[in-house]
């Protein structure tokens, strides 16, 4: 009898044993490290043209866009085409533009305009690139050791979201805004050397059918199974009230409401990665006990809700650390889980599409929620109140789905 996957206990050392894996986790920590830091630098940068929370959210809004137009079409290359070759046009795309905007802000160039420029093509290598990483992980590691991978990647991406701010303060203090763009050159190229001597399996999926019919077959999957409907619905829910309000306010909460400098700001988002690092780890090592991850799922973004109500509200650094780190906790469930449920729930053929729509709603929804947030704000002149009933709705809409999806809640 063959022991079911949710039961076995996974070592970390047994994934960085896979070769693939571990290239593909350190390239994935670098880009998720500058990507953490490039959304960090592009609003205070903005904030030091003399922008507000509604400019913000707007350079974060067309950053999304490319993510809305390709990311379905990246899906279905991603099924059929060698995975290697996209994610080497993404790290290359992405140094490149990179490169050019850390060059324009150091030679004076740069200004609003430009800057929403950048960070639409920026979007475009991130719109390649983050579904095939999502995609790839399944074809790489064994299935009953799909949980700890993910876990491990997840692990990555909160030291990615802890290093890549706490690293962005000082670079700023210490060179300038510039300094943070140069850095993510650097990293990105680093990247691209991991990348190089990555190898992956071919493509399961030889059948090759109409454009049209391969992007509606992911959406197909997703539309004709109620629990995977229901997990991206109250996914959707989350990035709008929970992710887009703390890309655009988050910083500004801390800088006119906490008092914080750039490198105070930058530490404090350190705190958020902190707690899902915590979380990750204790998912790693009781992964087996966690037998209905959906529940988990929900009740951590009941937590996330909650604590965003205070946390809106917080008027001192250690105060805003603390609510921070507390978020971060239930926020390592979010992270985990979300792209469990969606991996162990998903046939192979289709891995890539249905990897795609995650993306599309992770990466693409994150940024108009922003924009959104960001004019909210500004026509009520309160950042802090806007997170704050963000948080409301995010704690409401949590607590119907808790108690009215059972198929959601027994998801594993």
């Amino acid at each position: 009898m063959s022991i079911p996957v949710d039961r076995v206990r996974i070592r970390s050392s047994d994934l960085f044993a896979i070769k693939p894996f571990r290239l593909l986790w350190a390239n994935s920590f670098l880009f998720i490290l500058v990507q953490s830091t490039q959304r960090f630098a592009f609003v205070w940068l903005a904030l030091e043209l003399g922008a507000k929370s509604d400019i913000s959210g707007l350079i974060l809004f067309v950053m999304g866009i490319p993510v809305i137009l390709i990311s379905l079409i990246v899906g279905v290359m991603s099924d059929h085409m060698n995975r290697r070759t996209l994610l080497v046009v993404s790290q290359a795309g992405a140094l490149g533009i990179t490169l050019v905007i850390a060059w324009m802000v150091t030679s004076g160039n740069i200004s609003i305009g430009w800057a929403i420029v950048g960070s639409f093509i920026s979007g475009i290598f991130i719109a390649i690139g983050s579904p095939v990483r999502s995609a790839i992980v399944p074809s790489i590691v064994p299935s009953d050791k799909l949980v700890g991978a993910i876990a491990v990647n997840t692990i990555g991406s909160n030291l990615g979201l802890m290093i890549g701010p706490a690293t962005a303060g000082p670079a700023i203090a210490a060179w300038g805004i510039e300094g943070a763009f140069w850095l993510q050159a650097a990293m990105h190229l680093i990247g691209f050397i991991a990348l190089i001597q990555l190898r992956l399996p071919p493509s399961v999926n030889l059948q090759r059918r109409r454009m049209r019919e391969e992007i509606f077959g992911g959406l197909n999957f997703v539309r004709g199974h109620a629990e995977v409907r229901s997990f991206y619905v109250l996914l959707s829910a989350s990035i709008l009230y929970m992710m887009a309000p703390w890309i655009v306010l988050g910083p500004q909460i801390a800088k006119e409401q906490a008092g914080a400098t750039g490198s105070q700001t930058t530490l404090l988002f350190a705190m958020l990665g902190v707690g899902q690092f915590v979380t990750s780890m204790g998912i790693l090592r009781f992964n087996h006990k966690l037998v209905q991850k959906g529940l988990w799922f929900i009740c951590g973004l009941c937590w996330g809700g909650f604590v965003q109500i205070a946390l809106g509200q917080s008027r001192s650094i250690a105060m805003m650390g603390l609510l921070l780190f507390a978020w971060g906790l239930g926020g390592g469930f979010y992270m985990n889980l979300s792209q469990t449920l969606i991996q162990n729930n998903t046939p192979p053929a289709v891995m890539g599409r249905v990897m795609a729509v995650h993306s599309l709603l992770m990466s693409g929804l994150a940024p108009i929620g922003a924009l959104l947030v960001g004019i909210i704000a500004r026509r009520v002149d309160s950042a802090p109140l806007t997170f704050s009933v963000a948080g409301v709705l995010m704690l409401m809409t949590a607590i119907y789905f808790l108690l009215t999806k059972k198929n959601l809640r027994s998801m594993a």
